[in-house]
């Protein structure tokens, strides 16, 4: 065999080696509905990229995105490997119904711990006591909540609401962009009444927030897998990230230093009712 023909070979064998390195080096994204503001955010989710990076032996790199509906087109259009979502925003986007991804394509991963230790949470309606606001139904009301589309936004409120008697037609609502500033626009008069997960609720308390009313417990936040963008060995990888030990995500940020438990489609169903019900004229 010449010499050329030689290198030729040799190039067609190390070629699939040469590719898989390529990919081992090509960053993944992870996304999340944001927590805070854009510096709150990315804080947070710095450290968990960077154990993603070393679970998955391919750079991870967290990519901040403004909005619940921004997060989940980047993972329509498969811009994502990787996103943290609330249960709402999980059931809009991943089940069996027309429009939806497939849970194999959007693979739940994990379900984040709340910091009482439950893997479930809560939404909370709250006013600020000085404000003297009534739950009745001749109410008129303005709210303000941190999306459309995040849980603790009107899928909860309108829930919570509907059982105090008060109509959504008597509501006008604000969005705020993240459960902070709701608690600060509460406080500060801006709105009425405040829509927000009850840790947030809970972390603000000392300016005088008043917990008005509660949703049933909700599944906590999960972190899903784009089974378009990530290898089989990477899936493999990823499903030991419950086993992740505490004084591994003891150092993660915010909502998400508080432990994992397994997630899996079905986890979503009774939010997925909930935003049934919530269409209905």
């Amino acid at each position: 065999m010449g010499w050329a023909a030689l290198c030729c070979l040799m190039g067609v064998l190390m070629w699939p080696a040469q590719v898989c390195a390529h990919e081992a080096s090509v960053p993944l994204r992870l996304g999340a509905v944001p927590l805070g503001s854009a510096d709150d955010t990315v804080r947070q989710f710095k450290p968990l990229a960077a154990y993603l990076s070393r679970l998955l032996g391919q750079p991870v790199e967290f990519h901040y995105l403004s909005g619940h509906e921004r997060v989940l087109d980047a993972l329509r259009q498969g811009q994502l490997a990787l996103a943290y979502l609330g249960p709402a925003p999980y059931a809009e986007l991943v089940g069996r119904a027309a429009g939806q991804l497939s849970p194999a394509l959007i693979r739940p991963l994990v379900r984040f711990r709340e910091a009482d230790g439950q893997a479930e949470y809560r939404c909370v309606l709250v006013a600020f006591p000085d404000d003297r606001v009534s739950l009745s139904p001749r109410a008129r009301l303005t709210v303000g909540m941190p999306n459309a589309l995040s849980t603790c936004g009107p899928v909860s409120v309108k829930a919570m609401l509907t059982r105090a008697g008060v109509s959504w037609r008597q509501v006008t609502p604000l969005y705020m962009g993240n459960h902070d500033s709701v608690a600060r626009a509460v406080v500060a008069g801006a709105v009425q009444l405040g829509g927000m997960r009850e840790e947030v609720a809970d972390r603000h308390s000392g300016l005088g927030l008043q917990v008005l009313a509660r949703t049933d417990p909700l599944p906590g936040f999960v972190l899903v897998g784009h089974s378009g963008l990530l290898s089989r060995q990477g899936l493999s990888q990823l499903d030991k990230l419950v086993d992740t030990p505490a004084s591994e995500y003891g150092r993660w940020g915010g909502a998400l230093r508080h432990g994992l438990v397994p997630a899996a489609d079905s986890d979503f169903d009774a939010v997925r009712a909930i935003l049934q019900k919530e269409r209905r004229p």
